[in-house]
């Protein structure tokens, strides 16, 4: 059975043991731990975050899947124009990109860049974070950022 480990804190799920005090049995393969669970030691880190430890094996899961059914379509932002991954301008009356930073670790979101590995596409303004999302660094709560003045 396969060992995924969290990329943070070192953590290993193992399927073998599973994780009793997270409601996974012994023999829980890793498909069926749910997409939303976090880190049980750092909780910063999500599911789709851990990596497989080399030379575990993985269980193969079979699924049957249903037809596929069309998907809404994703939310548009307004860039006008994007240069190596950084938005030069936005087509919005709410003013210039800012950035934005966290008063417990010092991690910085600068919305012209947006964060690839939270899914936020550069130009994505801080309010339009979705209000639950934490720190990816440290966990701490949007409320816990502040805006980064240039000096």
């Amino acid at each position: 059975m396969a060992k995924y480990q969290c990329p943070d804190c070192e953590y290993i799920y193992n399927e073998t043991t599973g994780e009793p005090h997270e409601g996974f049995p012994p023999s829980t393969l890793w498909a069926d731990v749910p997409d939303s669970w976090s880190c049980p030691d750092c909780a910063v880190r999500d599911k789709p975050d851990f990596r497989l430890i080399e030379g575990s094996a993985v269980a193969e899961k079979v699924v049957i899947k249903p037809a596929a059914q069309p998907t809404a379509a994703k939310k548009k932002f307004p860039v006008k124009k994007a240069t190596l991954g950084k938005v030069e301008s936005v087509s919005d009356d709410k003013g210039p990109l800012r950035k934005w930073v966290c008063i417990t670790c010092d991690h910085i979101y600068d919305e012209a860049l947006g964060d690839e590995a939270e899914g936020f596409p550069p130009g994505m303004r801080f309010e339009d974070i979705p209000e639950d999302w934490c720190c990816p660094d440290c966990g701490a709560t949007k409320d816990d950022y502040t805006v980064l003045e240039d000096k």
